[in-house]
């Protein structure tokens, strides 16, 4: 298994680092979107309009599961001890939590996840399909920066997205807001 996993990390990684180098502001702003900050912004967004919904409860249960997501992201942390990729991004940030999974990568899937979800049901039309198409596409660049920056492995931003994609599950298919 580990011999899998190292071969899928050094073949992504070799993939991303063909990106040429002018491209470093871009992927470096692309991570950002993903930042907890942003992330829980977006929940808070969500509790807001949780507020104002006939669907509140359940739109209030998708909000929280944002933040949930990254706890259990941090325990998944903890557990597996996995340290970061040794770049020069990664010691200059001097982080000093591990990596796997990707908290960025959940937390994005998650949260631009649940938006993308939420464009396609409230607006009718094909601009919330754009809207879900465009905001969809995020968790995957969010994802690509993380290995781009050199801050996590190909495989912690598989989980990550994965973990993500599970709590987006439990959401659209347990409890359906707005539906």
């Amino acid at each position: 298994m580990k011999s899998w996993h190292r071969g899928f990390d050094t073949t992504i990684i070799g993939w991303v680092q063909r990106i040429p180098r002018s491209f470093d502001k871009l992927f470096v702003a692309v991570t950002h979107i993903g930042d907890p900050i942003a992330v829980v912004f977006i929940a808070a967004a969500v509790m807001g309009a949780a507020l104002t919904s006939r669907s509140g409860p359940d739109l209030m249960f998708a909000a929280l599961m944002i933040p949930l997501t990254l706890f259990v992201g941090a325990m998944l942390k903890q557990l597996f001890s996995r340290a970061r990729p040794l770049s020069q991004h990664a010691y200059n940030l001097q982080l000093d939590t591990f990596s796997f999974p990707s908290g960025h990568s959940s937390g994005s899937m998650i949260a631009y996840g649940l938006l993308a979800y939420l464009s396609y049901i409230v607006i009718p039309s094909w601009y919330g399909i754009a809207g879900a198409v465009v905001l969809g596409v995020i968790p995957l660049l969010v994802g690509i920066s993380r290995v781009y920056v050199g801050v996590h492995y190909p495989t912690d931003v598989v989980a990550g997205w994965l973990l993500g994609l599970l709590a987006l599950a439990v959401i659209v298919l347990g409890i359906q807001p707005l539906s």
